[in-house]
């Protein structure tokens, strides 16, 4: 098995729990919460009834950039632009549009005499106070990723059963839509209008500019005595065609000059020999190989005869030396005729060179004389009248596509679907059922924050895990509402059961142990310990317990009512000698059940009675005589003969009403019993509400309880659950 499982179970018990704390909260204010739910939707209701009914018609309008309804010239491309609709949105809604509504509709008329305008403020007033109402009941909103404007507007009055509001609001609608469509379509007509004239106006002025430089071109023609071949010419671009000639002519000598000279002297700086060996690598001759071949042959034979031991008079000898001498005459000649070759090349190169740079020279002083004058401001003003020409020519072919365009209808604006009034309008508010949901959730939610608010405010000891939390005590039963005494014939018979529960819990307490006398307080007047003690004393009777209830509360004293005998003789008769003790108990309908009431004595004051040796006394006669006496105590807070009883008995049980006092009251009580010297077994929760507190105990057709178990410091846990069917 996986070690995480328990821990994954606890969490899950501790969550299920959690969730089940707030639930009992809710279930046990459940008054709260439905008295504010219905407080709710009532209001809601009542307010939704007197709320004015209002109607709303819409129009739909197409709006999109002012194009003609046929593209003459260029293709026309769709671009949704969102800030263009929401610039329409405010011309829509401006007071110049809703200004031409009212007068054309008369709507002052109507609306001022149905809000009381009419009769109670001038013209004037009553007109600007209508354009403002219109323009607040006014609502545009747009078709996603379309061209579509919605025209909605609201009202409430005229206010008749035929829903006339309806129809001014349909009214209303397309007056907007219309008037809109009207304005939007003159604005395009007369801003159309306004740029041909500026821009005919303009066309004329460049011509007039033209007209004066092409006078001023005629003048300095005619001053100048120059000849054009053509309208751009200026007499320099012949010289300027030459001047490139020439410079790539000159770029291509002075290259060749260059690579000459440098071959040149690189020969020259060499010996004949040397030169000799690199002519065919450097120049590509191949006219001295055979010769430097036959002297390296005739160089060898000179070694082989050295070798010999030949002399240098000796025949051959002198015939080889003869032909080598030959030899290496003719390649000097060679490479001689090779180097003055080179340097004739090279002095022309550069000849040519010096030839096109003297050409170029002139060709550009040529230019430069030209352009520095007249030709120069003759070139400078054939481009402006160019330019200018171009700029007249654009502007013309523009003023024929605007004309043509003007005159082809256009529509920016166009009424899609107009607003219809049905024959039986309904008003779009109040929504009924809208109001009253939103009035149930808004109880629902108001409900709970105050019963979660309340229980906040409630310090009252709320169930067992309060009395564990707060009191530091365990629990010794708990008992619900409605309890009657167990011996009334009304009495529920399953209502014993948790009295036997009570009983097994104080037997098998490790406090209580072999203990016979118990006592039951509270730590204020009303908590149910008088019924508690006789219903325990009437449980352990039926068990065959010999069972003494000893009526100890001589302040109020409510048991000898229950036992319906006289209580003139008790207790307090006992202790001052009055009377005795077998002549103050009585005997009651159950064989092992006696009564010792709590009697009245002729002293005025009955305080310090239980702390005498004679109370001892009869507790210890008592002790002897029964197997289980059970007294009923007055409460701790505020009466001393308690805090004297809880020393001299085996055990003392604290009975805490539920959701009664304050968990600050209880806890003072249990502090003075332990504080007493008191043995306190546990508490008793009475009086718990089945219907408000559901996960302690349920009655009515099945009854639930909670049974405890005792470790090993008198503490007690909760370990189960039994059920008993009715």
């Amino acid at each position: 098995m996986n070690n995480d499982e328990p821990i994954q179970l606890r969490q899950q018990e501790e969550e299920s729990v959690h969730f089940l704390d707030y639930w009992q909260i809710l279930f046990s204010r459940k008054e709260i919460v439905i008295a504010v739910s219905l407080m709710m939707i009532i209001t809601g209701i009542v307010i939704t009834r007197q709320m004015p009914r209002v109607y709303s018609d819409s129009a739909l309008i197409q709006v999109q950039g002012a194009t003609p309804d046929i593209n003459v010239f260029q293709q026309a491309y769709y671009r949704y632009d969102p800030i263009f609709l929401k610039t329409q949105f405010e011309i829509i809604k401006s007071r110049k549009i809703i200004e031409a509504v009212v007068r054309r509709e008369r709507l002052d008329d109507i609306l001022g005499m149905a809000y009381g305008w009419k009769n109670t403020r001038t013209a004037a007033t009553t007109f600007d106070n209508t354009v403002k109402l219109i323009q607040n009941k006014v609502s545009l909103n747009i078709r996603r990723d379309t061209e579509l404007i919605e025209i909605s507007v609201r009202l409430d009055k005229p206010d008749t059963k035929d829903g006339e509001a309806a129809t001014v609001a349909a009214r209303i609608a397309n007056a907007i839509a219309e008037e809109f469509q009207w304005q939007s379509q003159q604005a395009s007509k007369n801003a159309a209008e306004e740029a041909l004239r500026d821009l005919n106006a303009e066309i004329e002025k460049m011509n007039r500019d033209i007209f004066a430089a092409e006078e001023k071109l005629n003048q300095m023609r005619e001053k100048h005595g120059i000849t054009l071949l053509s309208d751009i010419d200026t007499g320099t671009a012949t010289i300027r065609s030459s001047i490139a000639r020439l410079t790539e002519e000159a770029s291509r000598a002075l290259r060749e000059s260059e690579i000459k000279k440098y071959k040149y002297e690189k020969i020259v700086e060499l010996s004949p020999t040397e030169a000799a060996g690199t002519l065919g690598i450097t120049m590509g001759d191949i006219s001295l190989q055979p010769l430097l071949a036959e002297k390296q042959k005739l160089e060898m034979q000179a070694i082989v005869q050295e070798q010999a031991g030949l002399g240098s008079q000796h025949p051959g000898v002198i015939q080889n030396q003869t032909l080598l001498r030959e030899i290496t005459s003719r390649i000097d000649e060679r490479v001689a005729q090779i180097k003055l070759g080179l340097k004739i090349d090279y002095e022309q190169a550069q000849a040519e060179y010096d030839m096109y740079a003297a050409r170029l020279a002139e060709e550009k002083n040529k230019e430069m004389e030209l352009s520095s004058g007249a030709s120069l401001e003759l070139y400078k003003t054939q481009k402006d009248i160019e330019a200018m020409r171009s700029s007249r020519d654009i502007l013309k072919q523009k003023l024929v596509f605007e004309s043509v365009a003007t005159k082809i209808p256009t529509t920016s604006v166009q009424v899609v679907e107009e607003a219809k009034t049905p024959e039986t309008p309904i008003p779009v508010s109040p929504n009924f059922a809208l109001n009253i949901t939103l009035s149930v959730v808004a109880g629902l939610f108001l409900s709970v924050v105050l019963a979660f608010f309340v229980e906040y405010l409630d310090t009252t000891i709320k169930g067992v895990d309060d009395i564990e939390k707060y009191l530091n005590s365990n629990v010794l039963g708990v008992i619900p509402q409605r309890m009657r005494t167990l011996s009334d014939a009304d009495a529920r018979p399953k209502h014993s059961e948790v009295y036997r529960v009570l009983r097994m819990n104080i037997k098998s307490s490790p406090k209580f142990g072999d203990g016979k006398i118990i006592l039951f307080t509270s730590a204020s007047a009303g908590e149910g310990k008088s019924l508690t003690s006789f219903n325990l004393a009437y449980v352990c009777a039926q068990v065959d317990e010999k069972v003494l209830l000893i009526d100890s509360d001589l302040h109020r004293p409510r048991l000898h009512n229950i036992f319906n005998v006289d209580n003139s003789i008790g207790i307090s008769n006992v202790i001052v000698g009055e009377a005795t003790l077998d002549e103050a108990i009585v005997k009651s309908e159950h064989p092992n059940l006696d009564f010792l009431p709590s009697g009245r004595i002729a002293s005025a004051s009955v305080y310090g009675l239980m702390d005498t040796d004679e109370m001892k006394a009869i507790l210890e006669e008592a002790r002897q005589r029964y197997d289980r006496v059970i007294m009923d105590a007055p409460p701790m807070v505020g009466v001393s003969d308690t805090a004297q009883l809880v020393r001299i008995c085996d055990g003392v049980a604290l009975v805490v009403q539920h959701r009664k006092y304050p968990r600050a009251l209880c806890k003072r009580a249990r502090d003075m019993v332990t504080s007493m010297g008191g043995n306190l077994l546990g508490v008793v929760l009475n009086n718990v509400d089945a219907s408000h507190d559901y996960s302690s105990y349920y009655y009515e057709h099945e009854y639930y309880y909670y049974y405890y178990t005792h470790d090993s410091d008198g503490r007690s846990k909760r370990t189960g659950r039994g059920k008993s069917k009715s």
